[in-house]
């Protein structure tokens, strides 16, 4: 498989549907749109518009509409993340320039409760860690490598995990579901994260061939 090959591969694999690959591709750019978006709020403006908040926006929207997405080489999907993104800080200096116009209070509004959370799931899992999966592996085998993580995960860990940030169910909701209290489900959520860390940097350590 060469280089375009790896590149495209977890690209239609989100197109599909696969969750995890999407959210490896939006938490591999992230840091980039949200500097391309800064340099977009104006000066007047960049006390009261967060560019996280406007890219967070616009990962929502991708989650909902990857399924029409159209990949035409492989920085497409990153220029039409961009592109989503750009819209969104339109719309929300639109709103910021009625509101002082108004004397209203307009705030712009995050993702959906789950998406928000599903999107920036890599970041929390690797928090502190020295690398990641999209760092140290390439294309499909960075999803592989979450997949393959997710797997060794304890049973209950795993399922919460899923619920809350791959189904993006709220803490209770995922409580019901699995008959638990929300405590035990932030504890599992916990120690899954702890675990996926541990996991997924042992396994970019033998694929880099380091260790």
């Amino acid at each position: 498989m060469d280089s375009d090959d790896l590149q495209m591969d977890p690209i239609r694999r989100a197109v599909r549907g696969d969750a995890v690959a999407l959210t490896l591709l939006l938490t591999r750019s992230r840091r980039d749109v949200c500097a391309y978006i800064a340099r977009h709020i104006p000066s007047d403006l960049r006390g009261q518009l967060d560019a996280d908040d406007i890219v967070q926006e616009a990962h929502a929207e991708v989650f909902r509409h990857i399924a029409k997405f159209e990949p035409r080489g492989a920085d497409s999907f990153d220029r039409w993340v961009k592109t989503i993104a750009l819209r969104k800080l339109r719309d929300a200096l639109k709103m910021r320039r009625a509101d002082k116009r108004g004397g209203g209070n307009v705030q712009v509004h995050g993702a959906p409760p789950g998406l928000g959370d599903s999107v920036a799931m890599l970041l929390d899992l690797m928090a502190g860690a020295e690398q990641t999966p999209s760092r140290c592996v390439a294309g499909f085998e960075a999803v592989d490598a979450v997949r393959a993580a997710m797997e060794l995960l304890p049973d209950e860990q795993r399922e919460a995990v899923k619920h809350v940030y791959i189904d993006g169910l709220s803490v209770q909701e995922a409580a019901l579901r699995m008959d638990r209290s929300e405590r035990a489900i932030h504890n599992l959520c916990y120690k899954a994260k702890l675990k996926l860390r541990e996991l997924l940097e042992s396994q970019s350590r033998f694929l880099s061939g380091k260790g």
